[in-house]
């Protein structure tokens, strides 16, 4: 394809014609290549915009929608949005707390560059101000049984102030392991917060609760459902369907794993919760740790391929094994486990790596360019089987099907 530049400017000179790519238009063609996945359009459309001038406005807006999304890995503003507004369908508090943790944490890390541009662009450098904001003034008056005060209005302020920071400090450490901090500061920060706001306690009081021994599987598809919106701590199916499109619209492979995640979690449950603990299948609090684990290791931080789905399935088994054993302890100080599980299981499986090549598609490894799942998993395909030919042609005669093998 050949573009031509005429001469508009009466200056008499012309621009010479532009070779394109091949497959450009193909790729303009593929709406998770401009709009859905990563929104490629708008992050052209603006990488040519200086950050301190008049368009600060549309980068802080962007850097913010894509902040929102990156708790579930989108990594897009147009869907960042539907989540946003799922959010404030929720509860329009839940929404001002998002806004206020995410706004606060987007403009401290645009002003005082902390972390890499890249880092930036793409919303993880503030989503932990996000949680902060979001998960704080959902949970805090729930959890507590208090109305929503200063304090806690405050604490967000703070908190995902310090959120930047924190992500800044762990980025450098865990930067030598190749590592992820992923919520870690996230967890760090509220912990801290609730244990500080955590009112006196009160006389204990007995109460009965009624329960039905048996399982109710319309209950465990609920919570499979609400799982996702248990990432933001929203336990309610509206807000979840639409946080469930924006993932399914920014890669439908990170949804279908993203729910078997979730199920798996679910499921696990059942055998390890007493009766009159079933509500919380029903909720979705043994859902989104899993949703998340199964997520990060199976196609987001590694490539797609059939051992990454294996390290998937490890990593989503010890989170609900963490969470079953930190329930014990931070149940009897009043705190939920957040987090913590996915984050402390995660940490340690993205460290595995192969040392030798195998027999099953991508080596797992880390992602080298962060994007959608299906766009990593092709290009880590394609590296793989280049791999196999590059052996080949070093140790001839090569049997011609083992390329087909990978």
């Amino acid at each position: 394809q050949v573009s031509l530049l005429l001469d508009l400017s009466g200056s008499g000179r012309t621009t010479a014609p532009t070779i394109m790519p091949s497959n450009h238009f193909k790729l303009m063609r593929n709406p998770w290549e401009v709009y859905l996945g990563d929104c490629g359009v708008i992050s052209k459309y603006l990488s040519n915009k200086p950050l301190y001038s008049r368009w600060f406005l549309p980068h802080a807006v962007n850097v913010y929608l894509r902040a929102v999304g990156q708790p579930a890995f989108v990594n897009n503003p147009l869907l960042g949005l539907i989540i946003n507004i799922a959010l404030y369908l929720y509860q329009w508090q839940v929404g001002l707390g998002c806004l206020l943790g995410g706004g606060v944490a987007t403009i401290t890390e645009l002003i005082l560059g902390l972390h890499p541009w890249e880092l930036v662009e793409n919303g993880v450098a503030p989503f932990n101000g996000v949680l902060v904001g979001t998960v704080i003034s959902v949970l805090y008056p729930v959890v507590y049984d208090v109305d929503r005060s200063t304090g806690m209005w405050m604490a967000i302020l703070v908190g995902s102030l310090a959120s930047v920071f924190f992500c800044s400090a762990f980025m450098n450490f865990l930067a030598k392991v190749n590592v992820p901090y992923m919520a870690l500061p996230f967890n760090i920060i509220i912990v801290c917060v609730f244990l500080t706001l955590q009112p006196k306690p009160e006389p204990i009081t007995i109460t009965a609760r009624t329960f039905n021994a048996s399982v109710s599987w319309c209950g465990v598809g609920r919570g499979i459902l609400v799982s996702m919106g248990q990432v933001y701590a929203v336990n309610d199916v509206v807000p979840s369907l639409l946080m469930n499109l924006a993932v399914l619209l920014s890669s439908p492979l990170l949804f279908t794993l993203s729910t078997v995640g979730a199920s798996i979690g679910s499921m696990l449950a059942i055998a390890i919760l007493p009766e009159s603990d079933y509500y919380q299948i029903y909720d979705g609090i043994w859902g989104y740790n899993a949703l998340l684990a199964m997520a990060a290791a199976s196609c987001v931080f590694f490539p797609f391929s059939p051992v990454a789905l294996l390290a998937g399935l490890v990593n989503t088994f010890s989170t609900v094994a963490i969470q079953a054993a930190l329930r014990v302890n931070m149940d009897k100080n009043q705190l939920p486990v957040f987090t913590l599980p996915m984050v402390l299981s995660s940490l340690i499986i993205l460290l595995a790596a192969q040392s030798r090549t195998g027999r099953c598609g991508a080596p797992l490894a880390r992602t080298e360019v962060m994007s959608y799942p299906e766009k990593q998993a092709l290009q880590a395909w394609r590296e793989a089987k280049k791999s196999v030919y590059q052996h080949c042609n070093q140790h001839d005669p090569c049997a011609p099907d083992e390329v087909e093998k990978v």
